[in-house]
């Protein structure tokens, strides 16, 4: 399902909380440690934390932490340990509006510190390890989740006419005198055709019975603009300046890094800030089916976009996709990094999305909600950044920490 909008309350941060009485001091430790005096320097003398630095203070605090308390410290001495980190460092700040800024190192059984630990207790013998609980936030997600079936039930009634209206766009093609009918009509068929495609139909069923969507591409910023009227141009108006201070976040990321520097001057500098996009964010495990399978930071670009020479037949390219690409994805016609025109391949449909990239995308990240299918595993948190710090269609507090803390180092870049 589609995440729901939201609105997130802006509050101050906290930069004189006290911290609570601590068994462990990070203060104390890091100077001791080999390289720490270095780290120290780096990160009070840096505006933009690079994923290297960030990585190297959470190993260095987990180990201390562990030295000190065990594999198995309490909930009360990683916030501390959180606390203490961000106070020390205010540039490893989490700047979601709303969070106090330490919540992506640790927060309810969940940020990097956690996952450092975890990894740590990997090699325990079995009789060792203590028993998983759920934590508070996987426990409100859950009930999120029931109340949202609820909520689910209670749609609007269909009414009679509905089916006829549907019928007249699905057998009369759009021509230049009944194009503001199908878009009157497409309007007032809003929640039947909600009503069938939250059922999970594939989005080529849905195609049979709203053609009008294959055709009328520009139905599908309709169809976005219905379910959410405030959010539905935020890509286009954010991008522009967003795209920069990406690419210079990225540059603190050394496999982002040199990607970035694989583009030419007069090559797609949109291209280039969603490839350092995606590679900053690269989720190297997915899961698929139940499965665990290993995706390259190149592979996954190939769930965003596909690059074939212009003159290619698109309808034949899209039927002969490969059976791994089942989420949408961009086909790109031309040079791969100026490409001139594209679609999007929607099961093994090509829909047109025209010659700007940033319009191409604002349609295929549409194309999810619209046709109510998942994002590609290995875009997960790509999407997720996007969803969530550019359309603001999903809270931004319950993204994976790495998401938070790339779009704090995004905000913290001053073009």
């Amino acid at each position: 399902m589609a995440p729901s909008p939201h609105t997130v309350p802006s509050l101050p941060m906290k930069d004189n909380m006290p911290l609570p009485s601590k068994r462990f001091s990070l203060a104390n430790w890091l100077p001791d440690q080999p390289g720490g005096d270095d780290l120290i320097q780096s990160l009070k003398n840096c505006v933009v934390v690079s994923s290297q630095q960030r990585i190297r203070l959470v190993k260095v605090a987990v180990t201390g932490l562990t030295e000190t308390l065990g594999l198995y410290p309490t909930a009360s001495d990683k916030t501390s340990l959180a606390r203490e980190m961000v106070q020390m460092f205010p540039a490893v700040k989490d700047t979601t509006p709303g969070l106090e800024g330490h919540e992506h190192f640790y927060n309810n059984g969940s940020g990097f510190l956690e996952y450092r630990l975890k990894n740590s207790r990997m090699s325990l013998p079995q009789d060792k390890k203590k028993r998983k609980r759920r934590s508070r936030q996987e426990l409100e997600v859950a009930a999120k989740s029931a109340k949202t079936v609820v909520a689910e039930d209670e749609e609007e009634p269909i009414t009679p006419g509905d089916q006829e209206k549907v019928d007249w766009m699905r057998y009369s093609p759009p021509t230049g005198d009944n194009q503001k009918k199908h878009r009157d009509l497409f309007i007032d068929t809003f929640s039947f055709r909600r009503k069938i495609i939250n059922g999970s139909p594939t989005i080529t069923d849905v195609l049979c019975q709203f053609p009008r969507l294959q055709d009328m591409p520009e139905l599908i910023n309709l169809e976005f603009q219905l379910l959410y009227p405030d959010q539905c141009d935020n890509f286009i108006s954010r991008w522009g300046r967003m795209k920069e201070q990406i690419i210079l976040a990225g540059e603190g990321n050394a496999s982002v890094l040199v990607q970035i520097q694989k583009f030419q001057p007069d090559d797609n500098r949109d291209l280039c800030a969603l490839t350092a996009l995606a590679f900053a964010l690269h989720k190297s495990v997915v899961q698929v089916r139940g499965t665990s399978t290993s995706s390259s930071r190149e592979n996954s670009l190939l769930f965003l976009v596909q690059s074939i020479p212009e003159g290619t037949d698109v309808e034949a390219a899209a039927k002969a996709k490969k059976p791994v690409y089942q989420q949408p994805f961009l086909l790109a016609l031309g040079p791969a990094r100026r490409p001139v025109q594209y679609f999007a391949v929607l099961d093994k449909v090509a829909v047109p999305c025209g010659t700007s990239l940033i319009t191409a995308i604002d349609r295929l990240f549409k194309c999810h909600f619209v046709f109510n299918v998942h994002y590609s595993p290995a875009l997960l948190h790509f999407w997720h950044f996007i969803a969530a710090f550019i359309y603001e269609v999903l809270d931004p507090h319950t993204v994976k920490p790495i998401i938070r803390s790339f779009a704090s180092s995004v905000r913290a870049v001053e073009l």
